[in-house]
């Protein structure tokens, strides 16, 4: 059932066994896998069934560390999280096993479970996004030349990007499951010890509260949201619940992104345009049964992990992408920038940042217009090369607590996000390898004058993923959940979604934030089966929520 938490009562009390917070890519598959239990679900998203603009004010916030997205652009209110139409595009992969390991040059690398673990639900995610052919990582038999240091890394682009669509029949005939929309956690109550969560205190307009009491409690809000969640839950630690080794809200990681170069290209060599990512998207969009036709693929270009350790890199990938003016790139890039909004359907401050930069760069974003209202794209004079690269966690990067308010009253999240030498390094050799790469194969290649001097730091942009502020370590000192993504101290909360990544990859986080969401879909059906939270189970009188409700709450 889906209700909308605005005709609640105020002061109603829901008891249920499973309260998720947050229906995007985590909590939505965590829900889904928790499915045909006879325990009793409850799902709170902030937003709506579909984008809306009064709930993405609540996003809002400041940065004050390198120079970063307006934080209520880069996520998404609304059921299916930023999955959906107004959000993520549909790429995939699974981390790769070098992700998983520690390596001496990252510091505090490795996390606390093996990618093998995490296989059989990498499968099941792949599965439910509509991916055949996962296990393929590699080009072999694609046409790709051999590469020294390289290799064309396979990336899988989702028929079914939107989750919250594809899953909703299948949630809505759960009898066991109640999705409240409009409906904004505020914060956790917890015994006076700290260490066991009873109740959600939840808002649903400016003057009305309600609560949700259950037994276990899954934070699925986000990469910011979740550790906002916890620092604003201080009522018995001031620092913040599950922050006693002051942990909470570090480690955030993005994965920068930074056009520096491109190349003209050599005719003889027609494989470039396999390593364009917009060629399957608009392949995805054209066919008429996507959900029959799942083959979408691109090709990125990677440094094979040999080579990352000989050389001391981080992970990245490279895009080669067509242009039609090498020197006019950042209108290029502010047309489809602007586009993509348009796409989206999110037509509010969005597009007049957008808009504006389209402003500032108009020769290239006429040219741009042009190429593609004529075709000429197809066959394009220049390419440009769009690198993005993984981050070290650094505990110096991080979300805290602003003094701004949001409507509700909460404070707003801060982000200092920092970025390290170690990028910088990764990127100059990136650079260095691809142009000599292409170079053999008889590309003409050029990096950017401003990019090619080192004492400038490049432009750093993002693709929107927030990683790593409740990261996943058994060690409490450095880390906020366990290997079973349970808060540290506190018996009945976990965290879901990137925010537990210790280390985030080359990009595409979605996939593992997915198999993750199922492996702890299956830990909590074992917990629930095995009763091991019988000392702490609260009772669920659901008639005298009905009779305190006043016969329910009205469905969407």
């Amino acid at each position: 059932m889906i209700e909308d938490a605005r005709h609640l009562p105020a002061e109603t009390a829901i008891d249920v066994d499973i309260c998720i917070i947050g229906a995007g890519a985590a909590g939505l598959t965590l829900a889904h896998s928790l499915g045909g239990t006879k325990s009793s679900i409850c799902i709170l998203e902030s937003g709506g069934l579909s984008y809306e603009h009064l709930p993405q004010r609540l996003s809002r916030g400041t940065s004050v560390g390198v120079p970063y997205e307006a934080l209520d652009l880069c996520r998404v209110r609304q059921f299916g999280g930023s999955t959906g139409r107004a959000g993520w595009g549909g790429w995939c992969k699974p981390l790769d096993l070098q992700d998983f390991e520690v390596r001496s040059w990252v510091p505090l690398s490795g996390w606390p479970i093996k990618r093998a673990d995490l296989d059989p639900y990498y499968a099941a995610a792949a599965d439910l996004l509509g991916i055949k052919k996962m296990g393929a990582t590699t080009s072999s038999g694609r046409g790709f030349p051999a590469m020294e240091q390289l290799f064309a890394e396979q990336c899988h682009l989702s028929p079914r990007a939107n989750i919250g669509e594809s899953l909703l029949p299948g949630l809505r005939n759960n009898p066991n499951l109640r999705i409240i929309v409009h409906a904004t956690a505020l914060r956790l109550k917890t015994n006076s010890l700290g260490n066991h969560v009873h109740s959600i205190e939840v808002a649903s307009t400016r003057t009305k509260r309600f609560q949700v009491r259950a037994n276990l409690f899954v934070l699925a809000g986000g990469g910011i949201e979740n550790a906002r969640l916890l620092l604003l839950s201080n009522d018995e630690s001031e620092a913040g619940l599950g922050n006693q080794h002051d942990q909470v809200g570090r480690y955030f990681m993005e994965h920068p992104r930074v056009t520096w170069g491109g190349l003209n290209p050599n005719p003889a060599d027609r494989s470039l345009a396999l390593y364009d990512p917009a060629l399957p998207s608009r392949k995805r969009d054209l066919d008429a049964s996507p959900a029959l036709n799942s083959c979408f693929e691109g090709f990125g270009l990677a440094v094979r992990p040999e080579a990352r350790a000989r050389m001391h890199l981080l992970g990245s990938r490279t895009w080669i992408k067509p242009s039609v003016d090498f020197k006019r790139a950042q209108g290029e890039e502010a047309l489809q920038y602007t586009t993509f909004w348009l796409r989206k359907g999110r037509l509010h401050r969005d597009l007049l940042r957008s808009g504006s930069q389209v402003l500032m760069h108009p020769l290239g974003a006429v040219a741009a217009g042009l190429a593609r209202l004529t075709g000429s794209w197809r066959s394009p004079r220049y390419y440009r090369f769009v690198t993005i690269l993984e981050q070290e966690p650094n505990p110096l990067s991080r979300i805290t607590l602003d003094f701004k308010r949001d409507a509700f009253g909460s404070r707003c999240a801060k982000l200092d996000w920092h970025i390290s030498p170690l990028v910088r390094h990764t990127l100059e050799r990136v650079q260095a390898m691809i142009v000599e790469e292409m170079t053999k194969l008889g590309h003409s290649c050029w990096t950017y004058p401003q990019e090619a001097q080192m004492s400038i730091e490049p432009a750093y942009n993002w693709v929107r993923h927030h990683m790593g502020t409740t990261r996943m370590s058994d060690d409490p000192q450095r880390g906020v959940v366990d290997s079973a993504c349970k808060v540290h101290g506190v018996h009945n909360l976990f965290a879901a979604g990137s925010s537990v990544f210790p280390t985030g990859g080359n990009d595409m986080p979605t996939l593992t934030i997915i198999a993750l969401a199922m492996r702890l879909g299956q830990h909590l059906r074992s917990l629930l089966d095995r009763h091991e939270l019988s000392e702490h189970r609260y009772p669920v009188p659901r008639t005298a929520e009905r009779a305190h409700n006043g016969g329910g709450a009205t469905a969407v």
